[in-house]
This record gives C-alpha cells, structure tokens and sequence, in this order.
C-alpha cells in the first residue's frame, strides 16, 4: 500500500497562468495540459492571487500588464507571504530591456521570458521547475529547431483552431451586416412605396375638395361646416404621412439637413397654424407666444416646423374641451427653448419611459378611439439630435398636464 510520500508525489500538481488575453491563455493552458499538469487560469491580477493562495500551484506563469494588479505587484506578493514564497513564478513580457529583467528579479521572479517564444521553451521551462531543477535564463534552453515535432504539431493545430475560430467570426459578423444592410433597403423601399401609393390620391382629393368648397358658398352653414371639417381632417392627414416619410428618411439619414439662419418668429407661427385650427374645432384656448427679439435659429426649417407641429398638435389632441395649451420661446444659457405646455390627460411615468420610441402610442379616449402613429416626440428627438440639441418632458402626473421643450443651441459662427 502506498504511503503518504507516494501519494504527496502522485498528486497532480497545478500551473496557474495569469493573461488578460484569453486566446494567449487558452493555448498556453492546451499546449501545458498536454505535459499531464492541471491548468487553472486567472485574467487580471487580484484573481491570481486569489487562486495561488486558494490552490497553491506548483508554477505561476503571469504576464506583466494585468488588470488590478500588474504581474511584478503579483509576484512580490507572492514572494512576501510564507504560505505562497515557494511558487515557481514565470514572467511573460513583450519587453526585453534590462529594466524589465530588473524589475522581474526585484520582485522575485524565477525566470523572465521575453515574447515571442518558442511554447518549446515554456513547456520545457515548466518541466524543469516542476522536476525540482534550478532553472535560468531562456538562453540556456535549446533553440526552435532543437524542439520535437509533435511539440510543434501541438502548437500549430492550437494556432490553426484559434484561427479557424477567428475566421468563422468575422464572417459571421460580415453576414450580419450584410443581412442588415438588405433589411435596411428594404424598409427605405417599402416606406417609399407606401407614402407613394397613399399620397397619389391626394391630388384628385384636393381638387374635388376644391371644388366642393366653392360650391359650398351656396349651402347652409352646416354644410359649409362639415366641408371645412372635411379640409381639416384631409390636411392633417396629409401631413402625417408626410410626418412618417420624413421621420424614416431622418431615421436612416437619407435626407441631409439645409441649415440657414432663421428667425423663431418666422418660423414657429406658421408650423402652428393647422394646430390652432383644430384648437378651435375642440374647443382649446391655444397661444402661441414667440417674441421677435430672439436669436436667430441654425437649423433645417423644415424639420423644425414639424417638429413644433407636432408638439403643438399633441397638446391639442390629447386635451379636452375647455382646456389649454400654448407654444412659447424664450433664450436659457445659450439656448434657443421652443416649449409647449398642456392642460391635458398627462403622463403616468411609464408612459414617459416609452415616449420617445416610435410606433408607441396609448389609446386615446378623448379621440373617440382614434389613434395615431406615435411618431411625433420620437421625430421631435431626432430633429434635436440633427441640431446638436436636446428634448426634455415633465408631467406632474395622470390629467394634470405636461411640458414639453426643445433645446437648440444659440449659433453665432457657422465656419
């Protein structure tokens, strides 16, 4: 029967190699599992203290840089505590200057292995040190074409796996973009036949709008009624699909931005004109407070004025009769605001989390049930990010209003 000596000798004894290149570590830890040892693999410098003192290996083999804790700092500490002293340490490095070589002895290194190597020279390394021999410098072990070739073979078959693996992973990832390239022409593709095919019939609708409005002079004022509501609600149509077309061509930057100087005021007034149309068909005070005496905009016009229409037309639509909302503009540290305030259904704090992503829209019941695209504060966010701005949104809660705002940024010199 075997006693406590046989079994001490018996036991695997364990190599410990700290790298943060996982790949390096990966074939150092296949190449050394070949030579019959146990492998344990640490990636930053704490972690490699944690398992020397944890496993006590019979080898260290750490590179220099390591996260945490360089190498050297690893190895000192090893060195300064009885119960890790007698560690075999080995230090990788991509240095060979003497202050390295220095720096490895200060801190207790047994050898100082300068990068490339031979894994020859490893492996024969670790053998040595794990034989209970007295190692030195790498010169002394005997040159590449001294190695085995089945050591080689090893090292070549790990070289052409990692290899291997890395091909198949940049091809993967071409794959993928070129999936996502195709899938993004064929959204660019769709929506343009689509806004086509539903613009096209505007034309014959305007014309018969005009002249069912002309022969409505004559009519009773219900009917000359019901055919400016008929206008209005082609109108808004009209400009929300053309809302969605230039929302995905901002979206995919298919649409450059023309950026001149405007004045707010020249501006703002005209986008909210729809808006306070609507206001007075639901019975909303709407405002629009845009003073002339404001810097001058840096910006797409119109891109703007969509972005305040819809602001606007949000405040409106999702309000009540009897209830407010208005479009102010004022300067706040170097900043052109564009803000609009309501008096309408609110928002609850999940809805505000989903505000900004398009296609997300609550029921609207103060719309008799009709419901829109929820592309309007998603586009507003967009315009901002095109002007190197900003949006924010405040809401107090459910039925107690909200503000919206749109930052821009004041420009004085455009070179």
């Amino acid at each position: 029967m075997a006693g406590p000596e046989a079994t001490e000798k018996d036991k695997q004894q364990v190599v410990l190699i700290a790298d943060a290149d996982r790949a390096l570590a990966q074939i150092l830890a296949a190449t050394l599992a070949r030579e019959g040892v146990q492998i344990a693999l640490a990636h930053d410098g704490y972690r490699a203290l944690e398992l020397a003192g944890t496993l006590h290996p019979s080898v260290l083999i750490s590179e220099v840089v390591l996260p945490g804790k360089s190498g050297f700092e690893v190895c000192a500490a090893l060195k300064r505590d009885p119960a890790t002293a007698s560690i075999r340490i080995i230090i990788l490095t991509s240095r060979a200057d003497l202050r390295g070589r220095m720096a490895s002895v200060t801190a207790g290194a047994d050898v100082y292995l300068t990068k490339p190597f031979s894994p020859v020279y490893l492996v024969t390394l670790v053998n040595e040190i794990l034989a209970g021999r007295t190692v030195g410098p790498p010169s002394r072990w005997p040159p590449p074409s001294a190695a085995h070739a089945d050591q080689w073979l090893i090292y070549a078959y790990e070289l052409k796996e990692l290899v291997t693996q890395q091909r198949a992973t940049r091809k993967a990832l071409e794959e993928a973009q070129k999936r996502l390239e195709r899938l993004n022409k064929l959204q660019m593709e769709f929506v343009g036949v689509l806004s086509h095919e539903l613009l096209t019939p505007f034309g014959a609708v305007g014309l018969a709008l005009e002249v069912l409005q002309q022969q409505s002079r004559e009519l009773s004022p219900e009917y000359r009624q019901a055919v400016d509501n008929l206008s209005t609600e082609i109108a808004a149509l009209h400009r929300m699909i053309n809302g969605v077309v230039k929302f995905a061509e901002l979206l995919h930057k298919r649409r450059e931005p023309e950026l001149a100087f405007h004045q707010l005021d020249q501006v703002i007034p005209p986008a909210v004109e729809p808006v306070a149309v609507l206001a007075q068909a639901r019975g909303v005070d709407f405002r629009c407070l845009v003073p002339s005496s404001l810097p001058p905009v840096f910006a797409d016009r119109s891109l703007l004025s969509e972005a305040v229409f819809q602001m606007a037309h949000n405040a409106v639509k999702f309000n009540k009769p009897g209830g407010r909302a208005w479009v102010r503009a004022f300067q706040e540290d170097g900043w052109l605001v564009i803000e609009v305030k309501d008096t309408g259904i609110g928002l609850t704090p999940d809805r505000l989390a989903l505000l900004g992503q398009p296609f997300e829209q609550a029921a609207d019941s103060l719309r008799r049930g009709r419901e829109g695209l929820g592309v309007g504060w998603a586009f507003v966010g967009y315009v901002a990010r095109v002007h190197s701005g900003r949006t924010s949104v405040e809401s107090p809660g459910p039925g107690k209003g909200s503000t919206f705002r749109l930052l821009l940024p004041i420009v004085t010199d455009t070179k």
